[in-house]
């Protein structure tokens, strides 16, 4: 018996079918910088089609060649074991997305039987399938030797590969055709075109049937074939000459691209509608575009797979480019039998999956998107053009599905829209709060929506938050950065419920809250990982006031609740308005009705103040009478609207050059106490705590009078504050530090900030959570900063005293040396066992 047939043998022997065991499997190596296919002798897979999602084990010959090498070299297989043959010695090898290989069993080639008994229930298709696609999220599905990085790694490859090869084709092609043509291509014909070219590649690389239907090299045998397969309607002008020529060429580059064989169909469904979604498409056509790392974590996060698929009906309003539809398809589809035929399964899926779209060609992209994601199978996909706000459409279509999917539109409805859909623009002002609640309406299982930042903890979602409360048990909530949307800059959340009240006699919620910071966005797009996540059961009571949203550093603003507040002893407003054109309401020079003041948010930095402006005084241009405040009195000067996207929000001033301020500002009065107070003040709103808090505590772009008056001072204020804080400023007086200079003011801003953090009196482990919320951040100061702790420091001392002679002198590597951190693999046990 060959080595080859006896390990067709054990693998189906182990549960593999027949048709999942290929011989001599050809795929691209996605990590190599061109075009490189790659042969193993013997590919099984958990399900049909092949690809590197469900790649489980796999049979190579070294040919004499360094073994750990060939391993290193087949990553982009994604089949987590390999079984090297040298001679009569098998050895396997665990394939890790870092680091070389490992190598967990040396047999040999008359002992295969016996290590595949001894390993059965392991190596089954069924167990590697779900610790491949869910052991990450629930650790009951993990395996040892399944390293959970590897699959987002191809797969992060292979997106980034197909999203070049899609695009540099058609940019070449296009230029082409504007060349010739003078004019542009319809973006529908480019994006009908483009699918008939993706499938006709697809089908030609996985050797199916129809590939013999056509000639390679004549374009019109190739879109002839894929229209009848498909049935699809011919495109105008398809047979023009010109463009014949321009997806001629097309067709050319994309036959020379990386191997499709290896990819997911799913993965040419979302490079397809991400690639080809432009911002002057979105104009035209109002397809939206939802990443394909937000579609599937709000997907995965439902655990749909907890459930049986015969009771899974998932419907999204609002469909755009179908990416929840798509990330739905290929998560239900994991979880069906490995025996059914690829037939089986798209009729099953066909029929508890559907969504809804206005716009008729945003339709044809997401249908298309779900043909590409569902191959080898044709048509048969639900997408309805449909205007889901006229009189009661969404609640009547909602109540078809018990899983609703939906990225809705978030702006409020317009005064025509008003009038033209008054049942719906009755719910809420805002279109996103409107079809929430509809959904609502109908009771489903499960949901999962995009909403608002504000929908986390803004009063205006109050009500819709205590409603999702009261029909869902387990509740997930993100915070997400802005541009984590294609053509977006919005701050957005998701809201992931399930767990449905009325199935459960569950007397809490459970409540997770996690946040996706600026730093860690392409992390999360790539990788779907959050930065962080805080978790906690709520008693659950038909009266609570919608409360879900477990903030940052919740623990600590608990440890502070009882301290006192900025409010108790300081007036703080805004600065002043105007009415009508902005444009005048500054001037560089001295004028007649203008007082000297800051205009802008970004004239404030820590302790300092840009140079000021005269600002439009004259009563008949200001709104309200924020001009009247004591403006001539000692006062500090704060940002009303945020510095910067991380967590460096605030910065404060004490200014005694009687400066009047806009809008953008805060000026805050102490009741009583003297100009080193208000120094001691400024320390405290310059530090990490104030920053953290209205960070945590105010909308994304602007920070409130609110939020100010709460937010919590030290029990003591420390008078040795006002000398550092004096010294400070002089230090960062001059336009230009010197780099000396400028270190010695960096390293007295942390006394500061050490200062500050003892008087506040926090526990070590609070204190150093808070600081490590800091980590990476740009700080509002006129010098360069860094955090106040080294990368990786253990120890969790206060910061005075790591920045102590004392320590600095006599414990620090006595402290370092003792308090080492644990290895990883032990630090990953510890955790194992924790939870």
């Amino acid at each position: 018996m060959t080595a080859v047939r006896a390990f067709r043998t054990e693998l189906i022997n182990a549960g593999y079918e027949a048709e999942a065991i290929v011989s001599d499997y050809v795929f691209s190596d996605v990590f190599a910088e061109t075009p490189q296919d790659r042969r193993v002798t013997l590919a099984a897979f958990t399900q049909t089609p092949p690809s590197y999602r469900n790649a489980a084990l796999a049979v190579i010959d070294t040919h004499g060649v360094d073994a750990a090498k060939i391993v290193a070299d087949y990553r982009a297989l994604g089949a987590p074991l390999l079984f090297v043959l040298s001679g009569q010695e098998v050895i396997v090898w665990q394939v890790r997305s870092e680091g070389a290989p490992r190598a967990v069993a040396r047999v040999q080639l008359d002992e295969v039987a016996h290590l595949f008994a001894s390993h059965r229930q392991d190596w089954s298709p069924s167990a590697i399938h779900r610790a491949k696609s869910i052991g990450a999220i629930d650790r009951a599905y993990q395996l040892d030797f399944v390293d959970a990085g590897l699959l987002p790694m191809v797969e992060g490859q292979v997106h980034a590969k197909l999203d070049h090869l899609i695009d540099e084709t058609l940019t070449e092609s296009l230029h082409r055709y504007h060349l010739r043509a003078g004019n542009q291509l319809d973006e529908r014909a480019l994006f009908r075109t483009t699918f008939r070219l993706l499938a006709a590649k697809v089908l030609q690389d996985r050797d199916h049937s129809l590939a013999s239907q056509w000639d390679a090299n004549d374009i019109d045998t190739v879109l002839d074939a894929i229209a009848r397969y498909y049935n699809l309607p011919r495109l105008a002008n398809e047979r023009s000459p010109l463009q014949k020529e321009v997806f001629g060429n097309a067709w050319q580059r994309l036959r020379g691209g990386i191997n499709f064989r290896n990819i997911s169909a799913d993965d040419l469904a979302f490079v397809y509608e991400n690639t080809l979604i432009t911002p002057e498409t979105r104009k035209h056509f109002g397809t939206h575009s939802t990443p394909r790392q937000v579609a599937e974590y709000v997907v995965d996060r439902l655990e749909l797979w907890r459930k049986d698929p015969s009771d899974v009906k998932v419907y999204e309003p609002f469909t755009g480019a179908g990416a929840f539809l798509v990330a739905t398809l290929r998560h239900i589809r994991d979880y069906l039998p490995s025996e059914w035929t690829d037939r089986a399964r798209h009729e099953f899926l066909v029929a508890r999956i559907s969504g809804d779209e206005i716009d008729a060609f945003a339709c044809e992209v997401a249908t298309l998107s779900l043909i590409l994601a569902d191959y080898p199978n044709a048509n048969g996909w639900k997408v309805s053009e449909h205007d889901l706000f006229i009189d009661n459409s969404l609640v009547r279509r909602a109540h078809e599905a018990n899983v609703v999917l939906c990225n809705p539109p978030f702006e409020s409805f317009s005064r025509e829209e008003r009038r033209a859909y008054p049942p719906m623009a009755a719910r809420s002002a805002t279109k996103g709060a409107a079809v929430l609640g509809a959904v609502l309406d109908t009771r489903p299982n499960a949901l999962g929506f995009v909403l608002p930042r504000a929908f986390l903890d803004e009063r205006q979602f109050q009500g819709e938050r205590r409603r999702v409360e009261q029909l869902f048990a387990d509740i997930d909530l993100v915070a997400l950065p802005e541009h984590t949307f294609k053509f977006s800059t919005v701050e957005s959340a998701l809201l992931i419920a399930r767990s449905p009240r009325v199935t459960t006699t569950a007397r809490s919620t459970s409540i997770r809250s996690s946040v996706v910071t600026q730093h860690d966005r392409e992390n999360f797009l790539r990788f779907g990982k959050v930065s962080n996540s805080r978790l906690g059961v709520l008693p659950y009571s038909e009266e609570r006031v919608g409360d879900l949203w477990i903030r940052e550093l919740d623990e600590l603003w608990r440890y502070l609740a009882e301290y006192p507040t900025l409010g108790a002893i300081a007036d703080i407003h805004r600065g002043i308005e105007w009415k009508g054109d902005q444009s005048q309401a500054t001037s560089n020079s001295p004028r007649q009705g203008y007082r000297r003041g800051l205009h802008n948010a970004d004239s404030v930095r820590s302790f300092v103040t840009g140079r000021p402006v005269w600002l439009d005084t004259r009563p008949n241009r200001l709104l309200y009478k924020a001009a009247d405040l004591p403006w001539g009195r000692p006062k500090i000067i704060a940002n009303a609207v945020r510095l910067s996207r991380g967590p460096w929000r605030l910065a404060a001033a004490v200014d005694s050059n009687r400066l009047v301020c806009s809008q953008q500002l805060f000026g805050c009065w102490l009741r009583s106490g003297s100009i080193d107070e208000l120094a001691v003040i400024a320390a405290v709103l310059n530090g990490p705590i104030a920053n953290a808090f209205v960070t945590t505590h105010s909308p994304a772009n602007r920070i409130r009078v609110s939020t100010m008056k709460v937010l919590p001072l030290p029990l003591t204020l420390p008078r040795e504050l006002a000398p550092l804080v004096a010294q400070y400023v002089e230090q960062v007086s001059s336009l230009e530090l010197e780099s000396v200079t400028a270190h010695n003011a960096a390293a007295l801003l942390d006394q500061i900030d050490a200062v500050v953090l003892k008087a506040y009196d926090l526990p070590p482990r609070l204190e150093r959570e808070l600081l490590e919320q800091f980590r990476n951040a740009e700080r509002p100061t006129v010098h360069p900063w860094r955090h106040w702790l080294p990368e990786g420091f253990g120890p969790a001392i206060p910061l005075h005293e790591y920045l102590s002679e004392e320590y600095t002198n006599a414990t620090r590597n006595w402290v370092s040396d003792v308090f080492t951190t644990l290895p990883e693999a032990e630090a990953e046990l510890l955790r194992e066992y924790m939870e």
